[in-house]
């Protein structure tokens, strides 16, 4: 089974894990393409798929959106998985983080698509690589910069992914 891999990622740090991710699944057995979201044309060569965005201020990416939007229809109509990467707040922050998303998010997006899955995953901060709104928006939520990404987490989740796949293809 062939699977695309896309994520929006504002400074990468969330294409870093849509790459991961990828990774994980084709040494499970699986074709994997890893994509930009601006590379994608048409879901047709695929049987699953796997999206992601980084979470700025509580929301997907507008890239992210705008691409399930357009694609809702041919996402419902496979296995699909949705992951976001960002927060960045607590000492270190959380996977599923309740407050990193703006209330019902996941839920609308898991409908839209009908999804299998929505994972949060803690983010990466580098205030180096932010503009100036970005750094207001990060002191004052007293972020602090480091990679707080919880890759066994991630690991974990794409091999649960995996399994799904090939046991529906008969590969358990």
């Amino acid at each position: 089974m062939r699977v695309l891999v896309t994520a929006a990622s504002k400074h990468g740090a969330t294409r870093e894990i849509a790459a991961r991710i990828g990774a994980d699944l084709a040494e499970r057995g699986l074709e994997v393409d890893v994509k930009r979201l601006e590379e994608i044309e048409d879901l047709a060569p695929y049987g699953a798929c796997v999206v992601g965005s980084g979470i700025y201020l509580g929301n997907w990416l507008k890239d992210a959106r705008r691409f399930l939007q357009a694609h809702a229809a041919e996402l419902a109509e496979r296995p699909t998985w949705l992951f976001a990467s960002g927060s960045i707040v607590g000492d270190p922050p959380p996977d599923e983080d309740p407050n990193a998303l703006r209330a019902g998010l996941a839920e609308r997006l898991v409908q839209k698509t009908r999804a299998r899955e929505h994972r949060l995953f803690a983010g990466k901060l580098a205030a180096r690589e932010l503009g100036f709104v970005e750094k207001i928006a990060v002191r004052g939520a007293h972020a602090t910069d480091g990679d707080y990404r919880d890759w066994r987490a991630i690991d974990d989740w794409a091999a649960g992914i995996a399994d799904d796949l090939n046991e529906a293809a008969g590969r358990a």
